[in-house]
Parts: structure tokens; sequence; C-alpha cells
């Protein structure tokens, strides 16, 4: 929409702001907005703390979705979630949600048959540079874990990496709660994918490790070799987001014909039964990280841009 710059005497100019937007964001006459200048542009926000709400009626349908409910109400910015018509097997999967993967929310209320859940501690957005680089700690935690069990053919630690995954989840959604607020000043669809991408390494991660764990397969060179590689791929990853330099994304994508195009695709022609469905995994978890530097790819160009 376009608006006409009005003339205030001597002392400055003045725009009308749309009334539907001034409606949505509940604001009157006289309370206060901030303007931020941004290269060539100035961003009007709105001062206001919107208090979000909403409840969820449970039914035959929906009730076996309340994860998935849960982690899209919180990461849309609700604040206050109320629940109606739960049994106490859906309140104790509630209660697992709302510790597990909602930072900072709490069950405030809850009778036999509702409850409420609502934001009491959430992190402030200056957060969330820290809790960002955390997911990729994390995966990085995870890949240290998983190269030193396959050396070493004991896999024992199967509850940790289980640990890992569900903090990374919670982190992941807390940076997309705030992605999805107006105050986020990045890229945020770039900014989604990346953290779409991360979570994909990490639960892919974690799924090869459970399968080698309760498989009990027995390691041989290749995987050994083929483990330790991921780690140093996904460290390309990693030097690529926090230096902010492409080179590290060119040698991912120069690596694909030697790994997943090359070494993983023999070594799944080389061996068989359950050790081939561990090497498919391996080569799953290449190929997410290469096509994953497209958000990164997309960043740097526009820092490049600028």
């Amino acid at each position: 929409m376009k608006r006409k710059i009005i003339k205030q005497g001597l002392g400055g100019y003045t725009i009308y702001l749309p009334k539907a937007w001034i409606d949505k964001k509940g604001l009157k006459g006289g309370q206060e907005l901030e303007i931020i200048e941004k290269d060539t542009d100035l961003v009007v926000r709105s001062a206001v703390l919107q208090n979000k709400e909403t409840t969820i009626e449970i039914t035959e349908n929906n009730r076996k979705d309340i994860k998935v409910i849960l982690t899209h109400l919180y990461r849309k910015g609700f604040n206050t979630i109320r629940i109606n018509n739960i049994t106490t097997e859906l309140l104790n999967e509630i209660k697992t949600v709302t510790e597990e993967l909602l930072l900072g929310f709490e069950i405030t209320e809850q009778s036999d048959d509702k409850c409420t859940i609502e934001n009491i501690s959430e992190p402030t957005e200056e957060k969330f540079d820290a809790l960002f680089r955390r997911i990729f700690l994390i995966i990085k935690e995870t890949q240290a874990i998983i190269t030193k069990d396959f050396e070493s053919n004991a896999f024992t630690h199967l509850k940790e990496i289980e640990e890992f995954n569900t903090q990374l989840d919670k982190f992941v959604l807390f940076c997309r709660r705030i992605v999805a607020k107006e105050k986020y000043e990045k890229n945020p669809i770039i900014t989604w994918e990346l953290l779409t991408f991360l979570t994909h390494i990490q639960h892919a991660h974690y799924y090869l490790y459970k399968y080698a764990s309760e498989n009990k397969i027995k390691t041989d060179k290749n995987m050994t070799y083929l483990t330790n590689s991921l780690k140093e791929y996904f460290d390309l990853y990693y030097e690529a987001y926090f230096r902010k330099d492409i080179k590290y994304i060119h040698k991912i994508n120069q690596l694909k014909t030697e790994f997943h195009f090359g070494q993983c695709i023999k070594y799944l022609e080389l061996s068989s039964g359950k050790n081939n469905v561990v090497h498919s995994y391996i080569r799953e978890i290449f190929r997410i990280i290469q096509i994953g530097t497209s958000p990164l790819l997309s960043e740097l160009i526009e820092t490049e841009i600028k």
C-alpha cells in the first residue's frame, strides 16, 4: 500500500497508518510505536505486548495429535493455551510435551477434564543467537559420541543421544517461535529452512545410532571411516555459518561426489543385511548435510551482495 507524506507546519511530517493494522494490534490514539531505521526503510512496530490466547476442544479426531497441536501453537506465538475435554492419560502426555518441548511454559491450571498451559519464564529474544549456536553444538556432540562408539563397537549412549534429540527439538521450536514474531530482523524464510535441515540432520544421526544400538551392529573399518568423515563434513557446515564464509559450502558441494555419490554407494554394495541398513543411514546424513547448504548459501550470498 502507499501513503502520502503530510507536512506538519515547520516541525516535520506524518503519514496515515492503516486502520486495519491499528485494529489488529489493538492500538489506540496516544499509544507509542517503535520506529526503526533499517537501510532505506523505516520499520513501524507495535510496542504493545499481546497475550495471544487460544482454546482447544479435544475430540476423537484430534486426540492423537495433541503433541503436533501444542508445538504448532507454541511456535505460532500463543502465550496461553487452554485445553478442554482431556483425560488423565492425555494430561500426562500434555505434561510431557510441555516439559520437554515448550521452553518457558508450564501447566498453571488443571482439573478433571481441562488444563491451561502458560508462558511464565520464556527466554528473551536476545537468547536466540545463543540457542541457535547450541543447536549446532548438540549435533557436534552427538557426532562425537557416534564416532567414538563406532570405533569401539560399543553402543552404550542411546539415552544420552535421545536427550540430545529432545533438547534440540526444544531449541528449534523456540527459535521458530522467535522467527514467527514480527520483531525478528533476519530473513525469516532462510532461517526457518535452516532450522528444518538442522532438525533433519540431528534426527538422522539419532536413528542411525538407535538402529546400530538396538541391532547390536558389528562395526567395520568402512563404517568408522564414514562416521569420522561425517563429523568433518558437518564441521564445514558449522564453519560456513559461523565464519560467514562461502568457501566452506563450496567444499561440501565438491565432496558430495567423493562421499554420498562415491564411497557411500561403494560400501553399500559391499555390505549386506543389517550393515547395509547402517550404510543407508550414513549416506542419507551426507545427503541431508549437502542439500542443507541451500539456505546457508542464500544467506551468505545476501551478505556478500550487501
